[in-house]
């Protein structure tokens, strides 16, 4: 069987990977000048489940995708993955609700998923907080761009490959993983747009104690070779990937609102802008296109968790182009298909 994939990002290089283990022979084609140029090309992402209050089509996708994604990084070299546990700061009544919530519905072991008061979770953290958290002991992060091309390893792949036309392709399965640029392939799906910046500032003589990541709306990282992430900014109202000054200072004053203290002595050496593929209702949009295009499938609108959710959306893909039971329920798939749309 020839399957193309249209996209070398995390998409398109995840569903690679899952095929290849197959024993498939998938080619990518990317339009960039390298694999991963655009939003998966970072050199570090947090990666974490999208935490809803209820249990659902949702929580079950991301809940899968958090064991898949566990289960696959420690088997790949050179990801820079580290397993540091996240902190999702308590600093509203909303988000206290939600997570109390999350994790009653949700039923996680505690040793994975757990609430802890704020002098728990300044001990969790290294450095001093203010604010009660949600701590998933094992989400972290890993580099996407390294990610990809990891994934990618034996792939036969094309770069500065644009394709315009899905007839450009000789191949039995067409794979759109090309973000906002499946619009070209497939009208009508309310995929769009966000750009977002993440910042790099060199470790203060304090924020070097960090030991995990801490979500608040934004996210702040522990220091690799001294170095932060700060991030990121989101701004649907934006198409392009060029750096906005302001943005790291924006950046910056967010973590200072929620932890006062850690932004002190933080020098930016770095920044990085991208546009992600984001969906109307936020969920990704993963399956066989509709519309009469036999053999195109779709795996687009990941949002701001990519690095989780297009491994999963990849081994849904792989099950159903290969004809095998998928590895999703069916509210899952349904919630995913692009046809909700239609």
């Amino acid at each position: 069987m020839k399957i193309a994939i249209i996209g070398g990002g995390l998409a398109g290089c995840a569903l690679a990977y899952v095929l290849r283990q197959a024993g498939q022979e998938p080619v990518v084609y990317d339009a960039g000048a390298s694999l991963g140029s655009g939003a998966s090309g970072n050199s570090t992402g947090l990666y974490g489940p999208r935490l809803c209050a209820l249990r659902g089509a949702q929580s079950d996708y991301y809940t899968a995708a958090y064991s898949m994604a566990l289960r696959t990084f420690k088997t790949l070299k050179d990801i820079d993955w580290n397993p540091c546990g996240s902190l999702y700061l308590i600093h509203n009544e909303q988000k206290a609700k939600r997570y109390a919530q999350t994790v009653k519905n949700w039923g996680w072991d505690e040793g994975e998923m757990r609430l802890v008061d704020t002098v728990e979770a300044s001990e969790i953290a290294g450095v001093d907080l203010n604010y009660d958290a949600l701590y998933l002991r094992r989400a972290g992060c890993v580099s996407p761009q390294k990610l990809c091309a990891a994934y990618m390893s034996g792939v036969d792949y094309h770069v500065n490959a644009r394709i315009e036309s899905l007839d450009e392709v000789e191949a039995d399965v067409r794979v759109l993983a090309c973000g906002v640029g499946a619009l070209k392939f497939v009208e009508g799906l309310p995929i769009g747009p966000v750009r977002g910046q993440l910042t790099q500032v060199k470790a203060s003589q304090y924020s070097a104690d960090l030991t995990c990541n801490i979500c608040y709306g934004g996210y702040f990282t522990p220091a690799k070779d001294g170095v932060h992430t700060v991030g990121a900014t989101f701004q649907p109202w934006l198409e392009h990937s060029e750096v906005i000054e302001q943005d790291d200072q924006d950046n910056i004053m967010k973590l200072a609102e929620v932890v006062p203290g850690l932004e002190q002595g933080l020098e930016v050496i770095d920044r990085r802008a991208s546009v992600r593929a984001a969906s109307r209702d936020h969920f990704p949009v993963v399956g066989a296109v509709p519309g009469g295009l036999e053999g195109v499938y779709i795996s687009s609108g990941h949002g701001s968790h990519g690095i989780l959710s297009s491994l999963m959306a990849a081994h849904l893909l792989a099950d159903m182009i290969l004809g095998r039971p998928l590895c999703l329920g069916g509210h899952s798939v349904a919630a995913l298909s692009p046809q909700r749309f239609f």
